[in-house]
């Protein structure tokens, strides 16, 4: 049996209730951690403009876009990679997703703050590509 529960905006009693339930049946419960349409497009939408900017540049790259694409203007690449993993913490606390989402882009380069591009795996590329075509319909 197969059993999806989809609460919005719960209680902090119900919250807390469910939470101990499902703990207490844990061995049986299984979190579903796929990054859906819905869910990329919370993503995409909280992030900064130019967090956003690299989500669609490795969208449109088939899931990579270099740091020479993204400097176009000479600015720097500093700290965005931080604004990526806070939205994905946020998205946890907001209740958009389960805690254990993957990052879907990461960061690439030699290490020590380089960063030569950013990679999303090629099995999202088409959902944040839905994701980022229904925000740009929305605007």
């Amino acid at each position: 049996m197969r059993i999806v529960v989809t609460v919005e905006n719960p209680t902090g009693a119900f919250q807390e209730k469910l939470l101990d339930l499902l703990a207490e049946h844990a061995a049986q419960v299984e979190v579903d951690t796929t990054w859906t349409v819905e869910r990329a497009l919370q993503y995409y939408r909280t992030i900064p403009p130019r967090a956003q900017d690299i989500v669609k540049g490795a969208v449109a790259g088939d899931g990579f876009v270099s740091d020479a694409d993204l400097r176009t203007d000479g600015s720097s690449l500093r700290g965005h990679s931080g604004a990526l993993k806070r939205i994905l913490e946020r998205g946890v606390r907001e209740g958009w997703w389960p805690d254990g989402m993957q990052a879907p882009i990461q960061p690439q380069g030699p290490g020590f703050g380089k960063v030569k591009g950013y990679r999303m795996p090629g099995d999202l590329v088409q959902t944040f590509f839905t994701a980022i075509d229904r925000y740009n319909k929305q605007k």
